[in-house]
């Protein structure tokens, strides 16, 4: 059965399962699950507890004769499984599948994966694990949840903060779920019973931010230019190559291009989105991006995408992060001298 993070306490409330799967790639929250089933097992008499970790030529037999066999130091037993790569191939498939089917033994058993790409999520393994076990998806809360989630966070200290203080502190700490755990410890510390303003935030919390990416087309093609600049600064500092960035940037506003020119040619929006295979879940990102834009605005994009990639080649003079914070700007609806001044 699959749950979500927030309601793992409740269900071990009501007793262990034989097998957890805590499924995602944000360590803060794996860690949080673990330590919560951990906690249980030990309640419930699991006196042992061991690590596994399937790696290259991992022995998928002599690991289910070890589990099936009872330990000569505790009567039961919590079994880590980690399963780094999320591919747990034939003979660990076969097994995983037969594990999700077994049912209660004197073992807990937690299988723990990243996050998992569409074919090993619809493999048989997987599927019988998310009906036979109790499978915890690990989502990271998204930019618009994130104050939200500080919010329950901070409530767990017994602290309030006002709203513009949580839009700071996620601004700080988005992407970096770590990083948010250390400010909200650092604000218990410091609190003194009073509700944490803006101020205080400003005062006590680090820049912890971390992006990628795909962050910054999300945010271009959004037209949220504080955000946009933030994220290209925030790729900048971490030290992303800037080919690397332009290739994003140039990914969005070619296919921007290419829905703004089927809408010129007579199609609908929707048509034109279709036939430029924007995916579903990025719809209305691109709707809102072709807002106003005409194709001569869609040409003065895809120049400043090619001088860009004249900087970063050397065929051109000029400075590759100013290039590419030109290019973000233009993208995100900036002015002409915002970009240049950027």
């Amino acid at each position: 059965m699959k749950i979500n993070a927030d309601t793992l306490v409740a269900r071990l409330g009501k007793g262990l399962a034989p097998v957890y799967v805590l499924c995602g790639d944000e360590p803060l929250l794996a860690d949080e699950a673990l330590e919560l089933i951990r906690e249980r097992a030990r309640e419930a008499g699991c006196s042992e507890r061991e690590l596994h970790i399937a790696e290259r030529y991992f022995d998928w037999d002599a690991f289910d004769m070890a589990l099936q066999t009872g330990s000569l130091f505790s009567s039961r037993r919590l079994i880590e499984l980690r399963l780094p790569t999320g591919k747990p191939g034939d003979a660990g498939g076969r097994f995983l599948t037969t594990l999700a089917t077994r049912g209660a033994t004197d073992n807990v058993v937690v299988v723990v994966l990243p996050a998992l790409e569409a074919s090993s999520a619809k493999s048989k393994w997987a599927m019988a694990l998310a009906q036979g076990a109790e499978w915890v998806e690990l989502r990271p809360p998204r930019r618009a949840e994130l104050p939200g989630w500080l919010r329950s966070r901070l409530k767990r200290f017994g602290l309030r903060a006002t709203d513009a203080a949580l839009d700071l502190l996620a601004a700080r700490v988005e992407g970096n779920l770590l990083a948010a755990k250390q400010e909200i410890d650092k604000l218990a510390l410091l609190g003194d019973g009073r509700e944490i303003d803006i101020e205080a935030v400003r005062d006590a919390v680090s820049d912890g931010a971390r992006f990628d990416m795909f962050q910054l087309g999300d945010a271009a093609l959004a037209r949220d230019v504080g955000r946009t600049l933030r994220v290209l600064h925030g790729l900048q500092r971490e030290g992303e190559p800037e080919v690397l960035v332009l290739w994003i940037l140039t990914r969005e506003i070619m296919t921007l291009t290419d829905v703004i020119g089927r809408i010129g040619a007579g199609r609908s929006i929707d048509a034109a989105m279709n036939e430029a295979k924007v995916w579903r879940s990025r719809m209305e990102l691109f709707r809102h991006a072709v807002r106003g834009r005409s194709e001569a605005d869609a040409a003065r994009l895809v120049r400043r995408v090619a001088t860009a990639e004249q900087i970063l080649k050397g065929a051109r003079r000029g400075e590759a992060w100013k290039a590419l914070f030109e290019v973000a700007l233009d993208l995100s609806g900036a002015t002409t001298m915002a970009a240049e001044t950027a």
